[in-house]
Order: C-alpha cells, then sequence, then structure tokens
C-alpha cells in the first residue's frame, strides 16, 4: 500500500523564504556601485558624477563591472551602506565587455559557477538602478545561450538570454543562481521594454580574470577568422565561414569551409569550446596550438601546429 506524501504548504513557502531572503543578503553584500566623474574626486564631489554602473565582488577586493561605462583609471565604488571608497581599474576586456577593479576596501565576494546553468533554470539578478544605493532584485530564468548583440556600437556573441527584467544601471549586475553561485553578468537590457536581460556567461568572466592574474593585462587569442557551428557535411566542429586574416590560411592551409574538430587534443564542437581552448593556451604560455582541421577541398584530416603570437 503506498502512502500519501502530504507536504504543508505553508512550511514551503517558510522554507522558500528564509532561502531568498539569505541569499538576496548575500548578493547585497557582494553589490558596489561604480560611480566615474568628470576628474578623479568622484568619492569626493558625489555631484560631479557623469556615469554609474554596478558591479559585485569576485575576490575579496576585485569587483568586475561592464566596461561600456568607460572606466578611467580610478573609479569611487559604493556599498550598499553608503559607504564610499576608491577602486582602481586594473584591465578593461572589451572582447567581453568586462572592467576588472581593485578596490581599496576587502569585500564579501560570490561564489562563482563552473557549470553553464541547463535552460530553463532559476536565477536571481541583483543591482544597483538608476545609481541609486538601493539594491534591487529580480526573477526569471535562462532563456537562452548563443545569443549575439550590438551593445554601445560593440559586437558582443555568446551571450545568455534571461527572462528576468532589469533597469538601467543594473548593468554590471550578478545573476546568481539557486545554487548560490554567480552564473553570469548583466550586461543590457531590452530596449524601451525591460521584459529580458542579457547578460556575458560566467565562464568568460572567470578565463578573463585569471588571465589578468597570470600574464598581469587581458588577451585573448584571435584565429583572424569567423566561424559557423554545428554538423557540418557528417563532421562535428566549427566550420570557417570567412577569413579576416590570411595568417592561419598561409601556417596550416585552413581555408573558407574547411572544418575545425580539436584544438590541443580537446573536441571542438562549438564556439565555447574553441574561446576555451585559445583562452587555456594563453594560461599555459603555450607557444604553438595543434589543430585538426577536416579540409573541404581534399576531403581528409589534416594537423597542424600554429605557432601563437598574442
Amino acid at each position: 500500500m503506498t502512502r500519501e506524501l502530504k507536504l504543508d504548504p505553508s512550511l514551503i513557502a517558510l522554507t522558500l523564504n528564509s532561502w531568498l531572503t539569505s541569499l538576496i543578503t548575500k548578493i547585497s553584500e557582494s553589490l558596489t556601485l561604480i560611480n566615474i566623474s568628470l576628474g578623479d574626486s568622484a568619492c569626493d564631489d558625489p555631484y560631479g558624477l557623469v556615469k554609474t554602473a554596478t558591479g559585485f565582488a569576485i575576490d575579496k577586493n576585485i569587483v568586475v563591472t561592464v566596461a561600456h561605462i568607460e572606466p578611467s583609471k580610478y573609479v569611487c565604488l559604493a556599498d550598499v551602506s553608503g559607504q564610499r571608497f576608491k577602486g582602481k581599474v586594473l584591465s578593461i576586456d572589451n572582447r567581453w565587455d568586462l572592467a576588472f577593479i581593485e578596490s581599496e576596501k576587502n569585500l564579501n565576494p560570490l561564489r562563482i559557477s563552473f557549470d553553464q546553468p541547463p535552460i530553463g533554470s532559476l536565477v536571481i539578478v541583483g543591482g544597483m538602478p538608476y545609481g541609486l544605493l538601493r539594491p534591487f532584485f529580480t526573477a526569471g530564468i535562462v532563456s537562452g545561450y548563443k545569443v549575439n548583440s550590438i551593445i554601445d556600437g560593440k559586437s558582443l556573441e555568446g551571450l545568455m538570454m534571461l527572462s528576468a527584467p532589469t533597469t538601467p544601471g543594473m548593468s554590471g549586475g550578478p545573476v546568481v543562481g539557486v545554487n548560490e553561485e554567480v552564473v553570469g553578468m548583466v550586461v543590457a537590457s531590452a530596449m524601451n521594454v525591460n521584459e529580458f536581460a542579457l547578460a556575458v556567461p560566467i565562464k568568460r568572466v572567470r578565463f578573463s580574470y585569471n588571465i589578468l592574474r597570470k600574464t598581469g593585462k587581458i588577451t585573448h587569442l584571435s584565429l583572424g577568422i569567423r566561424v559557423v557551428e554545428g554538423m557540418s557535411r557528417g563532421i562535428k566542429g566549427v566550420t570557417v565561414s570567412s577569413i579576416i586574416n590570411t595568417r592561419l590560411h598561409e601556417v596550416c592551409g585552413i581555408d573558407v569551409g574547411d572544418t575545425i574538430t580539436s584544438i590541443d587534443g580537446y573536441t571542438i564542437e562549438g564556439l565555447e569550446d574553441l574561446w576555451d581552448r585559445l583562452d587555456e593556451a594563453v594560461l599555459n604560455s603555450s607557444q604553438f596550438i595543434e589543430l585538426r582541421f577536416f579540409d573541404y577541398s581534399e576531403k581528409m584530416f589534416k594537423e597542424c601546429s600554429y605557432p601563437i603570437i598574442v
């Protein structure tokens, strides 16, 4: 005989509410308001502000935010209590619209996820809209990946789409999953309607920060090609759609229509795999990357050692 499992709705509501308030408290403690002024005196002259954004701590004294607010060498940071303190811009990563700032005050970093949440996962987004020292939170789900967009005149690839609405000033805010780990950083909201948001997957933030710590600056390798992902003529990989720089063609003979299937022994099934392997090469201070590709014109697989120039 099967016993019916009875759930107490009030207990479920209390448990959910307790978890949610605890999570929002953790996010709030990590948030900073990024203030940019006409000079270097934003902390002394709060009326001289010209741009604001949200940031959050990923290390005890490191804040990440969006680069499209064009921070200068120094910015003023403010926590949710209103305390202001200076920050020094360590590096800008225009590839992913990231700016890393060293804070003169120790902060409460959020845990960074190593996994990409599946579509449909619940997320909480936090930020300080309109430059106000008052955190604002929204909830939604991960609605999609691999979204490309033009943000402030710059093209960004591989973004997450979230059903969580955001408002101006929340760019740079964390996207946090139910495991209380950051899975993305907001870079834009839907124009005019604010019904969804776009975010950089946290993997890209993590790679860029690790490169910064290892080399003192952020650099990404480029093969000088444009590619499309997916199955091409029965072969998994990324297929070259156009050539921007002829160096790869001159060294390896890779041409439009050829499919890159692996780098350094790792299978390449999509753009994320390609970006991961190129960033790993930077982190490993590699002098060459080993490419395997399918030559469409000769109908055969080939291998090539491609010298790295950073």
